[in-house]
């Protein structure tokens, strides 16, 4: 699921407020889980939303503006 979520940030199809889902859910997983792999998992997405932020919201906009100009022309 969070990987699906991941998808959706890189190519700009998400919602802003996916941005808070995505990183409570990385909280969720983290610590909370027998296998090393959760954590292994969420730290690299809480890394990337604490570092880069503005910058995937900015990929949010700029996608959903140039969706809107092609669904204009």
């Amino acid at each position: 699921w969070m990987w699906r979520m991941m998808e959706r940030l890189v190519r700009g199809e998400a919602e802003i407020h996916e941005i808070d889902t995505l990183e409570q859910v990385t909280r969720q997983v983290e610590g909370h889980t027998i296998c090393a792999l959760g954590d292994a998992a969420a730290w690299p997405i809480q890394g990337l939303i604490k570092n880069f932020r503005p910058e995937i919201e900015r990929r949010i906009v700029a996608h959903r503006a140039a969706s809107a100009v092609e669904a204009a022309e």
